[in-house]
């Protein structure tokens, strides 16, 4: 391949640069290619520490041993490379009969030890969502196509082999590819598509494995994917308008009523297990101290942030995660919106005024982000506390959300579940963590760590007991005012009318383009 093809970005061309990544790499009709407009790249290609956005491409080459549908009335479980499973009286033996006749994309047959091999894998890594498998004591064998899981204590299991990360089966022969192979690009699953190429920053390209055991039945099935990696929201937008990019994320709210005039584009809004909120820093001044943390809260007005920011796409939150969430129960009060309220906070934290400064890092790419933390600096000015906003792309302001020296004292968080239960955000995001992976308010309490562990125990037997504790941990987070609820997001899909398939999962941040087509 030509240097002028691998180079293919021309800045400030974005038609160019689309239309010569399908030249370049396609000799196919553009038909046959699905192209989408993201706003930010894969960090990390190892499927056993992944954690972030890789899930777009990654939920397209790599598959679990089951699906959930949370789109379906009641939600249910699917067969994915496990075809059917059963579990002991006492909840601590689960075994799993897996799907025969598949093969990885680097030609390994799927099986029993492969399955042993990466959830072993992935416990010893220890990193990503490797916490899913806590519970789980050993793993073995019983022939080629059938596994068991023996562990330590109940817990749902069903749900963990499901999960958005951490439960991706992958070829062993990861073990022979290198830490610099892996970070260049690499990735062999199970899955419909397989990674062809990866220009960091610029895009990924994935093509169809042909091998793959769900077969390529239809005549409209997509043979190749090409994920554009595109910051500018006023630039996905163009490409999306343009019919360059068939699919385009985060489009700014203010700039739907445009798009929907558009007859050769559909726009439209589906319920998410995903809320935005922001975290507080407890551990550096002045957010360390309760009292500003609670002036912080009573200065965010949810109500006109959901009405006149989010419009459609955010509804009020009720609570830490979002209300349509199985096992959702609202806390007993969230930290309304209270200027004067405020003012008494402040007056209680006895904290000088020339040391009431904040520092607050939101995600640029978002138009709502950053409306929302103009509307909140004007906010807690009244009250007496000094913003200073710091935009910045998720990757960057994340990594320096993580060590303390450099971490902001309030950071914008969306969260969307590994797991289909309310655990997933009480673990991810406040347990107790030596190393913060995303408890970014570096928040610990030793109570909130031991019912987190007995309310998952609790959803293998007792869903009414479960959902007490849940509360309860709830109301312990909303006393110690560790973090801001704002909004529960209606995902918006923006993409091309000619577009099939469709269709809302709230379990999965992703599109899984294998059941997506274009008429001819």
């Amino acid at each position: 391949m030509t240097k002028v093809c691998n180079e293919i970005v021309v800045m400030g061309v974005i038609s160019l640069t689309v239309l010569m990544s399908i030249s370049c790499y396609h000799q196919k009709k553009p038909e046959d290619v699905f192209v989408i407009a993201t706003y930010d790249d894969v960090k990390d290609w190892d499927p056993g520490t992944a954690f972030s956005l890789e899930v777009l491409p990654m939920s397209n080459i790599y598959e679990p041993l089951l699906w959930y549908d949370a789109g379906s009335v009641p939600p249910k479980l699917l067969p994915a490379l496990a075809t059917s499973y059963s579990k002991s009286a006492d909840g601590l033996t689960w075994e799993f009969y897996l799907r025969e006749g598949v093969w990885f994309h680097d030609g390994i047959a799927f099986d029993s030890k492969a399955v042993k091999f990466v959830v072993d894998r992935n416990k010893r890594l220890y990193g990503g969502a490797s916490f899913i498998w806590s519970a789980v004591d050993s793993v073995s064998t019983n022939g080629p196509h059938k596994v068991i899981f023996n562990l330590s204590k109940p817990v749902p299991l069903d749900k963990v082999v499901s999960s958005q990360y951490g439960a991706w089966i992958y070829s062993p022969g990861i073990q022979g590819v290198s830490a610099d192979s892996l970070r260049q690009g690499y990735a062999s699953g199970t899955g419909p598509y397989k990674l062809k190429k990866w220009s960091k920053n610029k895009y990924i390209l994935l093509e169809d494995y042909k091998e793959y055991w769900g077969g390529w039945n239809r005549d409209d099935h997509f043979r190749s994917v090409l994920i554009k990696v595109v910051s500018e929201a006023s630039t996905r937008l163009q490409m999306i308008e343009s019919g360059l990019a068939d699919y385009s994320f985060l489009i700014p709210v203010q700039l739907l009523d445009r798009l929907k005039k558009n007859p050769s584009i559909s726009v439209s809004y589906h319920p998410s297990w995903i809320n935005h909120f922001y975290l507080l820093n407890t551990k550096k001044a002045p957010t360390n101290n309760i009292w500003v943390r609670r002036a912080i809260a009573a200065g965010m007005d949810r109500e006109t942030v959901s009405r006149y920011i989010y419009g459609d796409s955010g509804d009020e939150a009720k609570g830490l995660i979002p209300a349509n969430m199985p096992l959702f129960e609202a806390p007993d009060s969230l930290v309304s919106y209270d200027q004067e309220m405020g003012k008494k906070f402040i007056s209680r934290s006895r904290v000088g005024l020339n040391d009431l400064k904040l520092d607050l890092s939101y995600i640029s790419t978002s138009e709502e982000y950053r409306l929302t933390s103009f509307l909140w600096m004007d906010n807690l000015k009244k009250i007496g506390l000094d913003l200073d906003l710091k935009p910045g792309l998720w990757s960057s302001n994340w990594e320096r959300a993580k060590n303390l020296d450099t971490a902001p004292n309030i950071i914008s968080m969306a969260w969307w579940p590994t797991l289909s239960s309310p655990s997933d955000w009480f673990f991810g995001l406040y347990s107790t963590e030596e190393t913060p992976l995303f408890n970014l308010s570096h928040y610990s309490n030793s109570s909130v760590d031991s019912l987190l562990s007995e309310a998952w125990h609790q959803e293998s037997f007792s869903s009414d007991s479960s959902k007490k504790l849940y509360k309860t941990i709830q109301n312990i987070l909303i006393k110690d005012c560790v973090a801001v609820p704002v909004v529960d997001i209606n995902v918006q899909s923006v993409y091309k009318s000619n577009i099939t398939g469709l269709r809302s999962n709230p379990a999965y941040s992703t599109l899984l383009i294998y059941f997506l087509g274009r008429p001819s």
